[in-house]
C-alpha cells in the first residue's frame, strides 16, 4: 500500500526528473562533441527533443495534480462564492471532455503511427512511442482531475462526521 501511495504521489515528478535528467546529459554530451570534438550528435539532439516533449506533458499532468494549473481567477474575484463553485466545476467538466476527446484522437494518432511506420529521421525509433506521451498525459490529467474532486468530497464528509461528532 504504501508503494502504491509514494506513485500516486509522485509520479509525474519522478517521469519529469527522469526526462530532465536525460536532457542535461544528452546537452552536456552535445556541447562536449561540438565544441571540444568539433563532431555533431544529431541522434544527441533528436532525443534530447523527446525528452523535452515528454517532460512538458508529464509537467502537465504533474500541475493538474497539484492543482496548479491556471484558471480564469479574474473572474472568480467578481462572482459569489457559491456561483464560483459551480463555475469551476463546468470549466474542470469541459476541460475532462476536451481532455477525453484528445485522448480518444490521440490513441487514434498513434494506432496508425504504428500501422503505416513514421520515424525520426537520426535514431530510427517509431514517432508512434514519442506521440504516446499525449494520450497518457491528457489520460493522467483526466485522472488527477477527478482524484482531486474525490479527496475534496471525502474531506468534506470527514469534516461533517466531525463536526457531528462534536455537537
Amino acid at each position: 500500500m504504501k508503494v502504491l501511495r509514494f506513485i500516486d504521489e509522485n509520479f509525474e515528478k519522478i517521469l519529469c526528473n527522469l526526462c530532465l535528467f536525460a536532457m542535461v546529459v544528452v546537452l552536456s554530451a552535445i556541447v562536449f562533441f561540438r565544441f571540444v570534438l568539433n563532431r555533431g550528435l544529431p541522434f544527441a539532439e533528436e532525443l534530447d527533443r523527446m525528452a523535452f516533449v515528454w517532460m512538458v506533458y508529464m509537467a502537465a499532468a504533474f500541475a493538474a495534480q497539484k492543482g496548479a494549473h491556471i484558471r480564469l481567477e479574474a473572474i472568480a474575484l467578481i462572482l459569489p462564492n457559491k456561483v464560483n463553485q459551480y463555475r469551476r466545476y463546468l470549466a474542470d467538466l469541459l476541460w475532462v471532455g476536451l481532455n477525453l476527446i484528445i485522448v480518444k484522437e490521440g490513441i487514434s494518432v498513434v494506432s496508425s503511427m504504428f500501422k503505416y511506420r513514421y520515424e525520426s529521421p537520426a535514431l530510427g525509433w517509431s514517432m508512434a512511442y514519442v506521440y504516446t506521451i499525449i494520450p497518457i498525459s491528457f489520460t493522467l490529467i483526466t485522472f488527477r482531475i477527478i482524484q482531486g474532486y474525490v479527496r475534496e468530497i471525502r474531506q468534506s464528509k470527514k469534516a461533517a462526521n466531525g463536526n457531528r461528532g462534536g455537537q
